[in-house]
Protein backbone atom coordinates (compact mmCIF):
# COMPACT_ATOMS: atom_id res chain seq x y z
CA UNK A 1 0.00 0.00 0.00
CA UNK A 2 1.03 3.38 -0.37
CA UNK A 3 2.82 5.09 2.12
CA UNK A 4 -0.06 7.75 2.27
CA UNK A 5 -2.68 5.09 2.60
CA UNK A 6 -5.18 6.19 5.43
CA UNK A 7 -5.61 3.71 7.94
CA UNK A 8 -8.10 2.93 11.02
CA UNK A 9 -6.07 2.18 13.50
CA UNK A 10 -7.17 0.32 17.12
CA UNK A 11 -4.87 0.47 19.84
CA UNK A 12 -5.77 -2.31 22.16
CA UNK A 13 -5.16 -1.75 26.08
CA UNK A 14 -5.12 -4.20 29.08
CA UNK A 15 -8.50 -3.62 31.19
CA UNK A 16 -8.16 -0.51 32.69
CA UNK A 17 -5.17 0.91 30.90
CA UNK A 18 -7.15 2.95 28.43
CA UNK A 19 -6.93 6.35 29.99
CA UNK A 20 -3.23 5.87 29.80
CA UNK A 21 -2.92 4.60 26.07
CA UNK A 22 -4.98 7.74 25.23
CA UNK A 23 -2.50 9.92 27.11
CA UNK A 24 0.57 8.10 25.32
CA UNK A 25 -0.95 8.34 22.04
CA UNK A 26 -2.10 11.36 22.34
CA UNK A 27 1.64 12.60 23.17
CA UNK A 28 3.24 10.78 20.46
CA UNK A 29 0.44 10.97 17.47
CA UNK A 30 -1.13 13.75 17.99
CA UNK A 31 -2.20 14.24 14.42
CA UNK A 32 -3.85 10.71 14.33
CA UNK A 33 -6.91 12.42 16.55
CA UNK A 34 -6.92 9.55 18.99
CA UNK A 35 -9.99 8.38 20.68
CA UNK A 36 -9.84 6.98 23.97
CA UNK A 37 -12.25 3.80 23.78
CA UNK A 38 -13.82 0.97 25.80
CA UNK A 39 -10.97 -1.51 25.12
CA UNK A 40 -8.77 0.85 23.52
CA UNK A 41 -7.64 3.85 21.79
CA UNK A 42 -8.99 4.56 18.23
CA UNK A 43 -6.36 6.45 15.68
CA UNK A 44 -6.55 7.40 11.66
CA UNK A 45 -3.42 7.79 10.08
CA UNK A 46 -1.21 6.48 7.30
CA UNK A 47 1.85 4.17 7.44
CA UNK A 48 4.11 6.51 9.72
CA UNK A 49 1.74 6.76 12.12
CA UNK A 50 1.07 2.51 12.17
CA UNK A 51 5.02 2.43 12.11
CA UNK A 52 5.47 5.02 14.65
CA UNK A 53 2.83 3.58 17.31
CA UNK A 54 4.20 0.08 16.97
CA UNK A 55 7.65 1.23 17.71
CA UNK A 56 7.05 3.86 20.73
CA UNK A 57 4.12 2.45 22.65
CA UNK A 58 4.87 1.21 25.95
CA UNK A 59 1.45 0.71 26.74
CA UNK A 60 -0.71 -1.29 24.52
CA UNK A 61 -0.97 -4.60 23.91
CA UNK A 62 -1.58 -4.81 20.24
CA UNK A 63 -2.17 -2.27 16.95
CA UNK A 64 -4.93 -3.52 14.91
CA UNK A 65 -5.52 -2.08 11.56
CA UNK A 66 -9.52 -1.75 10.60
CA UNK A 67 -10.32 -3.89 7.26
CA UNK A 68 -13.52 -3.22 7.41
CA UNK A 69 -17.71 -3.70 9.00
CA UNK A 70 -20.00 -5.90 7.55
CA UNK A 71 -23.90 -6.48 9.20
CA UNK A 72 -24.87 -9.97 8.51
CA UNK A 73 -28.07 -11.94 10.06
CA UNK A 74 -26.94 -15.22 8.48
CA UNK A 75 -23.12 -17.28 8.49
CA UNK A 76 -22.96 -17.33 4.89
CA UNK A 77 -24.29 -13.61 4.59
CA UNK A 78 -21.22 -13.16 6.75
CA UNK A 79 -18.85 -15.36 4.60
CA UNK A 80 -19.68 -13.45 1.57
CA UNK A 81 -19.27 -9.87 2.68
CA UNK A 82 -16.44 -10.48 4.58
CA UNK A 83 -14.73 -12.19 1.03
CA UNK A 84 -15.48 -8.96 -0.66
CA UNK A 85 -13.18 -6.33 1.80
CA UNK A 86 -9.38 -6.12 0.65
CA UNK A 87 -7.51 -8.46 2.38
CA UNK A 88 -5.14 -8.16 -1.00
CA UNK A 89 -3.19 -5.04 0.93
CA UNK A 90 -2.13 -7.56 3.85
CA UNK A 91 -1.05 -10.81 2.20
CA UNK A 92 1.46 -11.22 -0.50
CA UNK A 93 1.96 -15.05 -0.25
CA UNK A 94 0.85 -18.40 1.39
CA UNK A 95 0.12 -17.07 5.23
CA UNK A 96 -0.56 -19.08 8.44
CA UNK A 97 -4.17 -18.29 9.62
CA UNK A 98 -5.33 -17.46 13.26
CA UNK A 99 -9.29 -15.96 13.61
CA UNK A 100 -10.05 -14.38 17.12
CA UNK A 101 -13.90 -14.11 16.73
CA UNK A 102 -16.23 -12.46 19.96
CA UNK A 103 -20.03 -11.28 19.33
CA UNK A 104 -22.39 -9.46 21.99
CA UNK A 105 -25.87 -8.94 21.44
CA UNK A 106 -25.50 -10.89 18.01
CA UNK A 107 -27.75 -13.42 16.31
CA UNK A 108 -24.06 -15.13 15.27
CA UNK A 109 -22.80 -15.74 18.46
CA UNK A 110 -21.38 -19.06 18.42
CA UNK A 111 -17.36 -17.62 18.05
CA UNK A 112 -16.13 -21.48 16.83
CA UNK A 113 -18.45 -21.01 13.78
CA UNK A 114 -17.66 -17.18 13.46
CA UNK A 115 -13.90 -17.80 12.70
CA UNK A 116 -14.83 -20.56 10.64
CA UNK A 117 -16.60 -18.63 8.13
CA UNK A 118 -14.27 -15.97 8.19
CA UNK A 119 -11.63 -18.49 6.99
CA UNK A 120 -13.89 -19.52 4.40
CA UNK A 121 -14.20 -16.42 3.19
CA UNK A 122 -10.53 -15.73 2.97
CA UNK A 123 -10.08 -18.49 0.67
CA UNK A 124 -13.08 -17.17 -1.54
CA UNK A 125 -11.22 -13.97 -1.75
CA UNK A 126 -8.07 -16.22 -3.31
CA UNK A 127 -5.94 -16.31 -0.11
CA UNK A 128 -3.74 -19.62 0.33
CA UNK A 129 -3.87 -20.72 3.15
CA UNK A 130 -1.35 -22.74 4.56
CA UNK A 131 -0.40 -24.98 7.72
CA UNK A 132 3.37 -24.12 7.22
CA UNK A 133 4.81 -22.70 10.60
CA UNK A 134 7.80 -21.03 8.33
CA UNK A 135 4.70 -19.25 6.42
CA UNK A 136 3.67 -15.60 7.68
CA UNK A 137 1.15 -15.32 10.10
CA UNK A 138 -2.25 -13.42 9.26
CA UNK A 139 -4.23 -12.85 12.60
CA UNK A 140 -7.79 -11.14 11.60
CA UNK A 141 -10.02 -10.45 14.92
CA UNK A 142 -13.95 -10.17 14.28
CA UNK A 143 -15.98 -8.48 16.59
CA UNK A 144 -19.54 -8.61 16.80
CA UNK A 145 -21.77 -6.24 18.35
CA UNK A 146 -25.40 -6.23 17.58
CA UNK A 147 -24.96 -8.05 14.27
CA UNK A 148 -22.46 -5.74 12.74
CA UNK A 149 -19.02 -7.70 12.48
CA UNK A 150 -16.25 -5.73 12.59
CA UNK A 151 -12.70 -7.29 10.98
CA UNK A 152 -8.95 -6.30 11.16
CA UNK A 153 -5.86 -7.55 11.19
CA UNK A 154 -2.82 -7.27 13.81
CA UNK A 155 -0.12 -5.38 12.49
CA UNK A 156 1.93 -6.44 15.77
CA UNK A 157 2.66 -9.91 15.85
CA UNK A 158 3.90 -11.06 19.09
CA UNK A 159 2.32 -9.23 21.94
CA UNK A 160 3.35 -5.66 22.53
CA UNK A 161 4.22 -6.09 26.42
CA UNK A 162 6.79 -9.22 25.51
CA UNK A 163 9.92 -6.68 25.10
CA UNK A 164 12.23 -10.41 24.89
CA UNK A 165 14.79 -8.98 28.32
CA UNK A 166 12.09 -10.79 30.81
CA UNK A 167 13.17 -14.45 30.13
CA UNK A 168 12.82 -15.21 33.65
CA UNK A 169 10.95 -13.89 36.61
CA UNK A 170 10.76 -14.22 40.43
CA UNK A 171 7.45 -14.68 40.59
CA UNK A 172 4.21 -12.66 40.27
CA UNK A 173 5.91 -10.35 38.20
CA UNK A 174 4.26 -6.53 36.52
CA UNK A 175 3.60 -6.47 32.76
CA UNK A 176 5.89 -4.81 31.14
CA UNK A 177 3.06 -2.73 29.94
CA UNK A 178 1.53 -2.46 32.98
CA UNK A 179 4.64 -0.72 34.64
CA UNK A 180 5.19 2.75 32.57
CA UNK A 181 1.29 2.80 33.66
CA UNK A 182 2.27 2.69 37.25
CA UNK A 183 5.00 5.20 36.94
CA UNK A 184 2.50 7.58 35.10
CA UNK A 185 -0.12 7.29 37.50
CA UNK A 186 2.45 7.93 40.47
CA UNK A 187 3.40 11.00 38.94
CA UNK A 188 6.97 10.00 38.29
CA UNK A 189 9.52 12.46 36.91
CA UNK A 190 12.55 12.44 34.79
CA UNK A 191 14.23 14.73 37.71
CA UNK A 192 13.27 12.31 40.55
CA UNK A 193 15.30 9.24 42.07
CA UNK A 194 13.35 6.52 41.27
CA UNK A 195 13.62 2.96 43.89
CA UNK A 196 11.70 -0.16 43.92
CA UNK A 197 13.07 -1.78 46.87
CA UNK A 198 11.01 -5.20 46.23
CA UNK A 199 12.08 -5.52 42.43
CA UNK A 200 12.07 -8.88 41.44
CA UNK A 201 12.79 -9.03 38.17
CA UNK A 202 13.08 -5.51 37.93
CA UNK A 203 10.66 -4.90 35.02
CA UNK A 204 9.57 -1.32 36.96
CA UNK A 205 13.59 -0.31 37.33
CA UNK A 206 14.22 -1.51 33.95
CA UNK A 207 10.63 0.20 31.98
CA UNK A 208 11.84 3.51 33.64
CA UNK A 209 15.48 3.40 32.56
CA UNK A 210 13.93 2.81 29.23
CA UNK A 211 11.59 5.84 29.56
CA UNK A 212 14.49 7.72 30.72
CA UNK A 213 16.82 6.68 28.40
CA UNK A 214 14.23 7.81 25.71
CA UNK A 215 14.60 4.34 24.10
CA UNK A 216 11.54 2.78 21.70
CA UNK A 217 10.66 -0.24 23.15
CA UNK A 218 9.98 -1.70 19.25
CA UNK A 219 13.58 -0.75 18.16
CA UNK A 220 14.70 -4.56 17.93
CA UNK A 221 11.61 -6.33 17.73
CA UNK A 222 9.87 -8.00 13.99
CA UNK A 223 6.34 -7.14 13.46
CA UNK A 224 3.77 -8.39 11.59
CA UNK A 225 3.26 -5.42 8.89
CA UNK A 226 7.07 -5.95 7.21
CA UNK A 227 5.17 -9.21 5.49
CA UNK A 228 2.47 -7.12 3.85
CA UNK A 229 3.13 -6.04 0.44
CA UNK A 230 3.02 -2.74 0.98
CA UNK A 231 5.64 -2.72 3.46
CA UNK A 232 8.05 0.27 3.12
CA UNK A 233 11.21 -0.72 4.23
CA UNK A 234 12.89 2.19 3.87
CA UNK A 235 10.40 4.54 6.26
CA UNK A 236 10.66 2.29 8.92
CA UNK A 237 13.86 2.36 8.76
CA UNK A 238 14.17 6.14 8.80
CA UNK A 239 11.68 5.71 11.64
CA UNK A 240 14.14 3.81 13.61
CA UNK A 241 17.04 5.98 12.68
CA UNK A 242 15.35 9.07 14.28
CA UNK A 243 14.96 7.23 17.60
CA UNK A 244 18.52 5.94 17.95
CA UNK A 245 19.66 9.19 17.08
CA UNK A 246 17.62 10.80 19.83
CA UNK A 247 18.67 8.12 22.60
CA UNK A 248 20.25 9.22 25.62
CA UNK A 249 23.27 7.23 27.18
CA UNK A 250 22.45 8.20 31.39
CA UNK A 251 20.07 8.91 33.37
CA UNK A 252 19.69 12.34 35.41
CA UNK A 253 19.29 10.49 38.63
CA UNK A 254 20.16 6.57 40.04
CA UNK A 255 17.16 4.18 40.17
CA UNK A 256 17.82 1.93 43.26
CA UNK A 257 16.20 -1.59 42.78
CA UNK A 258 16.88 -3.66 45.92
CA UNK A 259 15.72 -7.30 46.84
CA UNK A 260 16.63 -9.07 50.04
CA UNK A 261 16.91 -12.59 48.04
CA UNK A 262 19.91 -13.05 46.03
CA UNK A 263 18.88 -15.14 43.48
CA UNK A 264 15.99 -12.73 42.41
CA UNK A 265 18.82 -10.02 42.40
CA UNK A 266 21.00 -12.20 39.96
CA UNK A 267 17.76 -13.09 37.79
CA UNK A 268 17.24 -9.38 37.58
CA UNK A 269 20.59 -8.58 36.53
CA UNK A 270 20.39 -10.54 33.84
CA UNK A 271 17.50 -9.13 32.68
CA UNK A 272 18.52 -5.40 33.35
CA UNK A 273 21.97 -7.15 30.84
CA UNK A 274 19.45 -8.29 28.59
CA UNK A 275 17.43 -5.08 28.15
CA UNK A 276 20.62 -2.96 27.90
CA UNK A 277 20.41 -1.09 31.32
CA UNK A 278 22.36 -2.39 33.39
CA UNK A 279 24.84 0.08 34.10
CA UNK A 280 22.18 2.51 34.51
CA UNK A 281 20.96 0.36 38.03
CA UNK A 282 22.02 0.24 40.96
CA UNK A 283 21.42 -3.04 41.98
CA UNK A 284 21.56 -3.88 45.79
CA UNK A 285 20.76 -7.14 47.37
CA UNK A 286 19.57 -5.95 50.51
CA UNK A 287 16.62 -6.22 53.52
CA UNK A 288 14.01 -3.21 53.10
CA UNK A 289 14.86 -2.53 56.74
CA UNK A 290 18.53 -1.51 56.20
CA UNK A 291 18.32 0.12 52.94
CA UNK A 292 19.72 3.26 52.85
CA UNK A 293 18.10 5.65 49.37
CA UNK A 294 20.33 8.46 47.74
CA UNK A 295 19.74 12.30 49.12
CA UNK A 296 17.43 13.94 47.04
CA UNK A 297 14.93 16.71 46.90
CA UNK A 298 12.71 14.63 45.06
CA UNK A 299 12.11 11.05 44.76
CA UNK A 300 9.63 8.10 44.40
CA UNK A 301 9.40 4.89 46.15
CA UNK A 302 7.15 2.27 44.17
CA UNK A 303 6.91 -0.99 44.25
CA UNK A 304 4.57 -3.79 43.68
CA UNK A 305 5.03 -6.03 46.77
CA UNK A 306 3.17 -9.53 47.31
CA UNK A 307 -0.55 -9.11 48.09
CA UNK A 308 -1.13 -12.26 50.05
CA UNK A 309 -3.29 -14.05 46.85
CA UNK A 310 -0.78 -14.85 44.15
CA UNK A 311 2.59 -15.56 46.53
CA UNK A 312 0.86 -16.85 50.17
CA UNK A 313 3.50 -14.70 52.27
CA UNK A 314 2.66 -14.25 55.93
CA UNK A 315 2.82 -11.24 58.01
CA UNK A 316 1.91 -8.65 55.41
CA UNK A 317 1.03 -5.92 57.69
CA UNK A 318 4.37 -6.00 58.76
CA UNK A 319 5.96 -5.27 55.15
CA UNK A 320 3.96 -2.62 54.54
CA UNK A 321 4.77 -1.25 57.66
CA UNK A 322 8.29 -1.18 56.49
CA UNK A 323 7.58 0.50 53.19
CA UNK A 324 6.02 3.13 55.28
CA UNK A 325 9.42 3.15 57.89
CA UNK A 326 11.73 3.32 54.25
CA UNK A 327 9.77 6.34 53.23
CA UNK A 328 9.78 8.31 57.00
CA UNK A 329 13.49 7.71 56.98
CA UNK A 330 14.39 8.88 53.26
CA UNK A 331 13.28 12.77 53.29
CA UNK A 332 12.12 13.76 49.65
CA UNK A 333 10.59 10.45 48.71
CA UNK A 334 6.68 9.82 47.40
CA UNK A 335 5.58 6.46 48.13
CA UNK A 336 3.41 4.83 45.89
CA UNK A 337 2.11 0.61 46.02
CA UNK A 338 0.01 -1.55 43.98
CA UNK A 339 -1.62 -4.29 46.19
CA UNK A 340 -4.87 -6.01 46.21
CA UNK A 341 -5.54 -4.48 49.79
CA UNK A 342 -6.37 -0.55 50.68
CA UNK A 343 -5.29 -1.79 54.14
CA UNK A 344 -2.66 -3.29 53.67
CA UNK A 345 -1.73 0.33 52.22
CA UNK A 346 -2.92 1.93 55.13
CA UNK A 347 -0.37 -0.15 57.36
CA UNK A 348 2.36 2.41 55.12
CA UNK A 349 0.82 5.61 55.81
CA UNK A 350 -2.25 8.05 54.66
CA UNK A 351 -3.90 7.27 51.28
CA UNK A 352 -3.49 10.69 49.77
CA UNK A 353 -4.78 8.91 45.93
CA UNK A 354 -5.59 5.92 44.05
CA UNK A 355 -5.99 3.83 41.24
CA UNK A 356 -7.58 0.77 40.53
CA UNK A 357 -6.44 -1.61 37.91
CA UNK A 358 -5.80 -5.11 36.95
CA UNK A 359 -3.22 -7.08 36.99
CA UNK A 360 -2.71 -10.72 36.33
CA UNK A 361 -6.06 -11.46 36.21
CA UNK A 362 -6.69 -9.54 40.03
CA UNK A 363 -8.12 -6.08 40.45
CA UNK A 364 -5.34 -3.98 42.15
CA UNK A 365 -5.25 -0.43 43.42
CA UNK A 366 -1.90 1.70 43.10
CA UNK A 367 -1.92 3.43 46.02
CA UNK A 368 0.01 7.20 46.93
CA UNK A 369 1.24 7.03 50.49
CA UNK A 370 1.47 10.28 52.57
CA UNK A 371 3.58 9.72 55.40
CA UNK A 372 2.47 9.57 59.12
CA UNK A 373 2.80 7.96 62.00
CA UNK A 374 0.24 5.20 61.29
CA UNK A 375 1.92 2.53 61.67
CA UNK A 376 2.23 3.33 65.68
CA UNK A 377 -1.08 1.38 65.61
CA UNK A 378 -0.31 -1.40 63.60
CA UNK A 379 0.81 -4.51 65.94
CA UNK A 380 4.04 -5.32 65.00
CA UNK A 381 3.27 -8.69 63.55
CA UNK A 382 7.09 -9.68 62.54
CA UNK A 383 10.71 -8.80 63.63
CA UNK A 384 12.60 -7.35 60.84
CA UNK A 385 14.32 -10.73 60.27
CA UNK A 386 11.25 -12.41 59.88
CA UNK A 387 9.56 -10.11 57.24
CA UNK A 388 8.86 -11.99 53.75
CA UNK A 389 11.21 -12.18 51.04
CA UNK A 390 11.30 -9.13 49.13
CA UNK A 391 10.19 -10.15 45.14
Amino acid sequence: MPSSTQLELFAIAAPSLEPCLFHELATLVPSANPVQVPGGVTLRGDLSTLYRVNLWTRLATRVLVRVGTVTALHFEELRRKTAALRWSQFVQGPVRLKVSATAHRCRLIHTGALAERVEGALADAGLSLVADEGAPLLHVLIRGESDRFTLSVDSSGELLHRRGYRQEDGGAPLRETLAPALLMLAGFQPTQTLCDPMCGSATLAIEAAHILLGRAPGLSRRFAFFDWPGHQPMLWQALVDEARAQEKTSLPNPIVASDRDPDVIELARRNAERAGVLAQLDLRCIDIQKLTLPKTQSGLILCNPPYGKRLKEPRLVGLYRSLGMLQRRSPGFGLAILTTQRQLAQAAGTISDEHWLRNGGLRVGLFSITSSQRDKHWPITAAASELPSNR
